[in-house]
């Protein structure tokens, strides 16, 4: 008996992570559960795995009762912006600075002292968001959003150990704060909620990875040895990739937020921006890098204003978006 009080104590001070209300709610109700199959098992013990997920939601139902504010679908469409722009950072971090250096010309050689077969400790953060990509891909939410919190925590220990051993190849830390505020935006809601948030997702991720990490591979005057410090600066490098990231996930993340009556006026002035990152991005590859990709900046910007154009007047009229097979009229807000 007083084995079942100790796992009744251990389960009750886990579900104080969750909120008051929902405790009130629902506590003692899940805690009925967790004891019942604990009795049909024989145990009298809760696991180390049991508890964390335990302590994972409600520390996720906090941050929901948070933004609780915020409209549900928005909430969403942030959770959209924050997985697509962390898993194709991740995709290009891992091609161009962690394996890149297998095929890319002056890469770093085992004389740098990589981390093993890779080139920075910075790689456990890329493929753990990588992994969440695939797990939300493949129906496992719950995993998805562990190994999101797994690369927020990574980020900050990786980010504090490495700044105090300042190792041979450095990493910046606007990486590891870039990769926090993604998976910390991809928490806020269900990123696949709807068709349409689906297709963006596992469409929009690995697209906007295969791009980026194309258009970079291609510069003509870097190296896989100038994509990390000491090394880097003037070219087409990590922390370029992660500011330029972050640019345009900020203008989607304000873009997704507006409401039905702002959108219009938010299209026309932040996606004007894009071509701030855009712009550089092709100088450097076709103007200052020398590289293959020979498009002007001045035409990036004129694209970039005929298309804040376009999707004012689309967001003003609202018109049917027309999808294969069906057609789906947006959902006022």
């Amino acid at each position: 008996m007083s084995e079942m009080t100790a796992l009744e104590g251990r389960y009750r001070l886990a579900l104080r992570t969750y909120p008051s209300r929902w405790r009130a709610a629902h506590g003692e109700e899940l805690l009925g559960v967790m004891l019942d199959i604990a009795a049909e098992k024989n145990t009298t013990k809760a696991s180390t795995a049991e508890l964390l997920e335990l302590g994972l939601h409600g520390l996720i139902a906090r941050v929901n009762q948070a933004l609780s504010v915020v409209p549900r679908r928005r909430r969403d469409r942030l959770a959209a912006v924050g997985l697509i722009a962390g898993t194709a950072l991740a995709l290009m971090m891992l091609v161009l600075g962690e394996f890149g250096r297998w095929f890319r010309w002056n890469s770093y050689t085992f004389a740098d002292h990589p981390f093993g077969p890779v080139t920075t400790p910075a790689a456990i953060v890329f493929v753990l968001a990588v992994g969440a990509f695939l797990a939300q891909a493949a129906g496992r939410g719950g995993l998805s959003k562990f190994m999101h919190v797994a690369t927020i925590l990574t980020s900050f220990t990786l980010a504090i150990v490495l700044t105090n051993t300042a190792p041979a190849i450095g990493v910046p830390l606007i990486v590891f704060a870039c990769f926090a505020s993604t998976s910390l935006l991809a928490l806020v809601g269900n990123p696949i909620r709807t068709p349409r948030l689906r297709q963006l997702v596992f469409i929009g991720s690995p697209a906007l990875g295969i791009i980026i990490t194309l258009t970079s591979y291609l510069q003509g005057s870097g190296s896989q040895r100038t994509f990390w410090p000491p090394n880097s600066g003037g070219f087409i490098d990590g922390a370029v990739l992660t500011r330029w990231t972050l640019e345009l996930a900020l203008i989607a993340a304000l873009i997704t937020i507006t409401g039905r009556k702002t959108r219009p006026w938010a299209c026309l002035i932040l996606l004007p921006l894009i071509s701030l990152p855009l712009s550089q991005m092709f100088m450097t590859l076709g103007g200052q890098g020398g590289g293959h990709i020979t498009v002007q900046p001045v035409i990036v910007i004129v694209l970039c204003f005929l298309a804040a154009l376009a999707s004012a007047w689309a967001a003003w009229k609202r018109p049917l978006l027309l999808f294969p097979n069906k057609e789906i009229r947006p959902v006022a807000n």
